[in-house]
């Protein structure tokens, strides 16, 4: 293998480094080299670590490394040694630009003492006694690597928005008119801070960019930065309780007379632990202008959502029923694609199956979904892995992000239910395969009339496309004989059979014999039973006429026939007469009774010695 040349576990290998608490080492290392700066591959760390799957932050890490390689072959080597080691001692190794923080146990009698070291020379640093932690602490981004508040991409800042922002009621009480030093958004988790934070950051004014530090940032060294800059600038902390070990009241204070913006983000739960927790932190909180965001979204939040005219939107108002759509919008698309990956080969085939089945009765208009008929539906679509329904369903309910799972069991009568945002995909995504007619059958077992209605919908619609199979339900389930005429012409075997024996209930019995055949060819049991009775009641009506015509051959197939087996020609008389043939089946019951079987004997009273025409 060529010098410089990638291979496909380079990038998983860059991408472990970025997104553990390593990265700083291979930063360092890398510097030497600069094929793109220190600073860019610190960029790159943060972007990494704001990533809303693997996949995105994959792709980053292989944009840079393909821009990187070709400058200098032995960023490869780098990585790929680093990679492959521990993460490295640096005792008292101290970089320009590096802040080096430590508790030192000097024994028993005291308490533990912080020591901090930060812009010092290269060198060695020997401390006696035991060090406890060590943190360590990037400077800021370079401003060149600032972003334009305008034009941001909501990506960049954290917030995984991909439909068109929906003004919030506090929206009014974030307008770019204040001057806030230091504006503070709270809310429970996944309620939308960061996403309404980004939207008030791009009604900022023309020219303003954004600061977005990774956790752990130096922030001391902001205003210098800050101080060669003409244009008005946003520094960016989302979830602020991961930078206030490098934020003191002196270096807020410094920003906010420098007119520096600082727009945060926290959870409720976050901001009342260092609210009132640790002086320090509580005093840099008491600054902040805090505007608190509900989970639930009012009554002119959802109606301006409907109005949008965005699909994905309208589809969130309608299946949202807890009105908690920021989460419905945010962990939603997460979960669709881990079922839907889960269905591959190598996924968790038991799991994808049991939530199909699940999301199938749900598309079939179910509301009540017991564990008993889920099970039912499972076993036909995963015969092989029927045992594995337990399993398969502790990891459908297992809680996701934001608390949500895949499923849910809920109390009886409603039993298991799907996150809404699977439900609301399902019912439009025209990929997923249709609802098996068995799984129909169970569904309409049930006996909801949502369910009937629906059916007659989905059925009528299949059977217009020509599906003889929609035909034949269509025909059961609304009672009409021309829809099953068009499923027996189109080939539909128990439509055929169905038709033929209702024709020859009616009497009609030559269109019956031509469906009956049809059926009974194709190997219908009861389509072969029903023809051989209707054809054996025509052959021995003829015979029986041909007899009474004096016909000899036509007496001794009829005398053969009845004598050898009176039984049949009791039935027969029976047949005939539940058929209105009140001639042939007298005829028959006196054969019958002739040949000595005794309930023709007694319903002819006795009078069984001649066998008249």
């Amino acid at each position: 293998m060529g010098e410089g040349e990638l291979r496909e576990g380079d990038f998983d290998a860059l991408l472990r480094v970025l997104r553990s608490d390593s990265y700083l080492g291979l930063m360092e290392r890398l510097s030497a080299l600069d094929p793109e700066g220190a600073l860019g591959f610190d960029l790159l760390a943060s972007r990494v670590r704001l990533a809303v799957s693997r996949e995105a932050a994959r792709a980053g890490a292989e944009q840079w490394l393909r821009r990187a390689v070709p400058r200098d072959p032995r960023v490869l080597d780098v990585i790929r040694s680093y990679a492959g080691e521990p993460a490295p001692a640096m005792p008292g190794r101290v970089t320009p630009g590096r802040e080096v923080q430590g508790r030192v146990t000097p024994g028993r009698e005291g308490p533990a003492v912080r020591n901090t070291v930060a812009d010092s020379a290269a060198g060695n640093i020997v401390q006696a006694h035991t060090v406890e932690q060590v943190n360590f602490f990037t400077a800021p981004p370079d401003p060149a690597l600032w972003l334009d508040a305008a034009t941001v991409d909501p990506h960049a800042l954290g917030a995984p928005h991909e439909v068109p922002y929906i003004r919030r009621d506090r929206d009014a009480d974030l307008g770019p008119e204040r001057r806030d030093g230091f504006l503070l958004i709270t809310g429970a988790p996944l309620s939308g801070k960061t996403t309404t934070a980004w939207a008030h950051v791009r009604r900022l004014a023309p020219g303003t960019q954004v600061c977005v530090p990774p956790p752990g940032t130096d922030l001391r060294t902001l205003p210098e930065r800050i101080a060669a800059r003409k244009s008005p600038c946003v520094l960016w902390l989302d979830d602020l309780e991961r930078y206030l070990e490098g934020l003191d009241g002196a270096l807020l204070s410094r920003l906010i007379a420098m007119g520096v913006r600082t727009v945060a983000t926290m959870t409720d739960a976050a901001y009342d632990e260092h609210r009132f927790g640790a002086p320090a932190t509580a005093r840099v909180l008491s600054r902040a202008r805090v505007v608190e965001l509900e989970l639930e979204w009012s009554e002119d939040e959802l109606a301006r959502m409907a109005d949008s005219g965005d699909p994905r939107l309208r589809k969130a108002v309608l299946f949202c029923d807890d009105l908690r759509l920021t989460r419905h919008l945010a962990v939603g698309p997460e979960l669709w694609e881990e079922w839907r990956r889960a269905g591959r080969p190598s996924g968790n085939q038991p799991g994808h199956q049991l939530v199909r089945a699940v999301l199938d009765l749900a598309r079939c208009g179910l509301t009540r979904r017991p564990r008993e008929l889920v099970r039912a539906v499972y076993d036909r679509y995963a015969p092989e892995h029927a045992e594995s329904f337990d399993a398969a369903l502790a990891w459908a309910v297992q809680p996701r992000r934001g608390g949500a799972g895949l499923l849910v069991e809920k109390p009886a009568p409603r039993g298991l239910e799907t996150h809404s945002y699977l439900l609301a995909e399902a019912l439009t995504e025209e990929r997923l395969p249709p609802v098996p007619y068995e799984t129909w059958d169970l569904a309409l077992a049930q006996g909801e009339h949502r369910v009937t209605s629906l059916a007659t919908g989905y059925f009528k619609a299949r059977a217009a496309a020509g599906d003889p199979e929609a035909m034949y339900r269509l025909a059961r389930l609304t009672g009409d004989e021309e829809w099953l005429r068009k499923a027996a012409d189109a080939g539909h075997t128990a439509a055929a059979a169905d038709l033929g024996s209702a024709l020859a209930d009616r009497g009609d019995t030559r269109e019956a014999i031509r469906y009956l055949e049809k059926a009974a060819e194709a190997g219908d049991a009861r389509a072969m039973t029903r023809l051989g009775r209707l054809l054996q009641i025509q052959a021995t009506t003829w015979l029986a006429r041909a007899a009474a015509a004096d016909d000899s051959e036509a007496y001794l197939y009829t005398q053969a026939f009845t004598v050898a087996n009176p039984q049949a020609g009791f039935l027969l008389a029976r047949l005939l007469e539940e058929e209105g043939r009140e001639k042939e089946a007298a005829f028959w019951m006196r054969w019958a009774a002739h040949a000595g079987h005794p309930g023709a004997v007694e319903a002819v009273g006795g009078g069984a010695d001649t066998v008249e025409g």
